[in-house]
């Protein structure tokens, strides 16, 4: 799937509609363990033993990877982890599959990937949203390309 993408001003947008995703319990084992949270009760929303910042491992989806690297841009820039949120409306369920809508916006001064998700049922019941900002810092190699 790929995704448009739209220049607006200083700004591009594009946006992964309806991606199917799922907390199998293994994939959640495997990021409790690697987060640290395995012994750790109450780490994710209330009433799940899904651990609250689980849906930003989907960003690393291969159906999501090309999205994101097109909106990071060539090399030369490094995306640095600067503030992510998540609100929930419901609990997530283990090993079960949801519906997840990501849009990316790429925005100047300083230079910053914004990206937000939703996560519903397959219902389209909302469960769950998330925003992840990257401060795209241009590297002594990609300083000479830098916009």
């Amino acid at each position: 799937m790929q995704a448009a993408i739209a220049e607006a001003g200083e700004e591009a947008l594009a946006r992964l509609p309806d991606l199917r995703v799922r907390t199998d319990a293994e994939s959640v084992a495997a990021f409790r363990r690697a987060a640290f949270l395995e012994e750790e009760a109450g780490a994710g929303a209330p009433g799940s033993e899904i651990p609250v910042t689980y849906p930003f491992c989907w960003l690393t989806l291969p159906e999501v990877r090309p999205t994101l690297r097109r909106m990071i841009g060539p090399g030369g820039v490094l995306p640095v982890h600067e503030a992510q949120s998540f609100s929930y409306q419901r609990p997530l369920a283990l090993d079960a599959e949801y519906r997840l809508d990501l849009q990316f916006k790429r925005s100047s001064a300083p230079e910053r990937l914004t990206v937000s998700g939703a996560v519903t049922t397959l219902a389209h019941e909302p469960c769950a949203a998330f925003e992840t900002v990257l401060r795209l810092v241009a590297t002594a190699a990609g300083a000479d390309h830098a916009p």
